[in-house]
């Protein structure tokens, strides 16, 4: 697949690790970077799905492997960039779409629920950062973008742990920009409002939860993938090169207020 678009805006030939490519908002992320005519490591919890959508991006002209990552683990973190290194000859970018999504008041909130939102939406997505952060640094160039949350802002009723998580995210995304911006390495997020995927199956099938989600975006609509698609490019992309340590919010105006 060849990418067409303005140099400032071409990720082509670019080696990008998408965590959490096989499926969530990673798999669109994944689909488009390889149409995009970037080199994709898929990274997922589950091997064989990963290496599955790697094969179906590569059987529709991609470039696509897929590899086995445990987010929480400093040692699997590790281990991934190193065999993006291995495939690709370095590293260009992170995108670190893994995430779960656990909601219920404070007073019924498990503190396993509260523990494995914490591990894998905040110290999941330090690790993987620092550890593709030491070898962007090293090479004096990068860009890492997390998937954050318009929560990260926003305060909803029964969102403690995943508020909490995706706040923490984006605060960790901008001292990892303070760090290694002398270094050319850029650090950056972006925050969706709703957007429907497995993750979000509960509040656009309920209708009550649907209808007080969309009361409170301005565009009174969810997000789709696709509408998170161009922004992903553009902090890949040498457009953005002066762009780092910010949380770009696409979010139908959800944050306005």
């Amino acid at each position: 697949m060849a990418d067409d678009q303005d140099p400032l805006f071409s990720v082509a030939g670019l080696a990008v690790l998408v965590a959490g490519g096989a499926g969530g908002l990673g798999l669109p992320i994944s689909r488009e970077l390889c149409r995009r005519a970037a080199r994709v490591v898929i990274a997922d919890i589950d091997e064989g799905k990963a290496a599955a959508c790697a094969r179906t991006l590569a059987d529709a002209g991609g470039w696509a492997a897929g590899i086995g990552i445990d987010v929480v683990a400093t040692e699997s973190c590790a281990a991934a960039i190193r065999q993006v290194e291995e495939r690709c000859g370095g590293i260009d970018g992170l995108v670190n779409a893994s995430g779960i999504y656990r909601v219920a008041s404070a007073l019924e909130l498990a503190d396993a629920d509260w523990e494995r939102s914490i591990d894998i939406n905040l110290t999941g997505a330090f690790r993987l950062a620092r550890a593709a952060g030491a070898s962007m640094v090293r090479r004096e160039r990068g860009s890492i973008v997390t998937i954050t949350s318009v929560s990260s802002r926003v305060a909803n009723r029964n969102y403690a742990a995943y508020a909490a998580s995706k706040a923490g995210a984006a605060h960790v995304t901008r001292v990892l920009a303070t760090e290694w911006a002398e270094a050319g390495v850029r650090v950056n997020a972006l925050g969706p409002a709703v957007t429907p995927t497995p993750l979000a199956a509960e509040i656009v099938s309920d209708p009550a939860t649907r209808e007080a989600a969309l009361a409170r975006i301005p565009m009174r609509r969810f997000g789709t993938p696709e509408d998170l698609l161009a922004t992903i490019v553009f902090l890949l992309a040498p457009g953005s090169r002066f762009v780092t340590g910010q949380v770009l919010y696409v979010d139908g105006g959800r944050t306005i207020s």
